[in-house]
């Protein structure tokens, strides 16, 4: 049975002592996902920037999201987290734009035949981004079946473990994102406690 205390409780411990890092994780990762956005409002008529955001968007997606995988999976494992451990998704693009672009059809897939079903498959392939950061060799396809099979079971576990934070998220609106500061690093390492569970 999963504890949210627990693992709530484990992220904070993690957490101490290692705050200022997580929140620059966090600060980069959001500024450097903002730049799709930036282009739109500098001219959000042009057909290239149409054509050109999706595809930056899709670049730098993947391998932030695994590199911020690589970084909280060290933080709680405890193996020396550091600010470059976001770059590594980047070591190995392909694989990175390769899983999110295939996760993104077949979640999208679902969503278009029945909303319910893409709920599903969204929750099927959560743990896709950990299992590359933990297994670099691992293939797409691979990384796909291994978070399909433990995440048997658990569905419902990351639903609510995830609408937990639904109170946190309404303090972040309030504080016009400043909480987050707070919020996403715990969040996050909360969320890598789950994927730490499961795996076993």
């Amino acid at each position: 049975m999963i504890l949210r205390s627990e693992l709530k409780q484990n992220a904070k411990n993690q957490l101490k002592n290692n705050w200022g890092l997580a929140i620059g994780i966090i600060i980069v990762c959001t500024l450097i996902s903002c730049i799709p956005n930036l282009l739109v409002e500098i001219n959000d008529e042009s057909l290239a920037i149409a054509i050109i955001i999706p595809i930056i968007t899709l670049v730098i997606t993947g391998p932030l999201t695994i590199g911020q995988c690589k970084f909280f999976t060290n933080l709680a494992n405890r193996s020396n987290p550091k600010f470059s451990d976001l770059w590594y998704g980047f070591n190995n693009i392909l694989r990175a734009i390769g899983v999110t672009l295939l996760v993104g059809i077949i979640v999208s897939i679902g969503t278009i035949l029945l909303i319910i079903p893409g709920i599903i498959l969204s929750f099927m392939y959560s743990q896709v981004y950990y299992i590359m950061a933990e297994n670099p060799e691992m293939s797409i396809i691979d990384c796909l079946k291994e978070s399909s099979r433990i995440m048997k079971g658990h569905k419902m576990d990351l639903f609510v473990l995830e609408l937990s934070f639904l109170g946190w998220v309404i303090l972040m609106g309030i504080t016009f994102g400043i909480a987050g500061l707070y919020v996403l690093p715990y969040y996050s390492a909360t969320l890598t406690n789950f994927y730490l569970e499961i795996k076993n």
